[in-house]
């Protein structure tokens, strides 16, 4: 983030690196903010912690359990696609 907000407050930058620094800046903000999402809508279904990683076309759930049940792996995709539209296939979710 640091060096993108450079790019944008250089003098020396074109409009155009200008644009794309801040459509990554955006972009990074935004998955920042569905992976809290996620992450608090899945502790919401009872998971005592969770984090979640959003790739460039992937996501990445880590939640703290013995074993998930089919129906807790079905909530937790159905969350990230709602979230993210990533589709579940795109979901790696793993268990600790």
């Amino acid at each position: 983030l640091d060096v993108l907000k450079m790019v944008t407050e250089s003098n020396e930058s074109s409009e155009e690196a200008k644009a794309q620094a801040q459509e990554k800046i955006s972009k990074i903000a935004l998955d920042i903010q569905n992976e809290a999402n996620i992450e608090t809508l899945i502790k919401a279904k009872g998971f005592e912690e969770c984090v979640a990683v959003i790739g460039e076309d992937s996501v990445s759930v880590i939640v703290k359990s013995e074993e998930l049940l089919a129906k807790q792996t079905a909530q937790i995709l159905a969350i990230v696609y709602e979230t993210t539209g990533v589709a579940p296939d795109k979901v790696s979710i793993i268990n600790k």
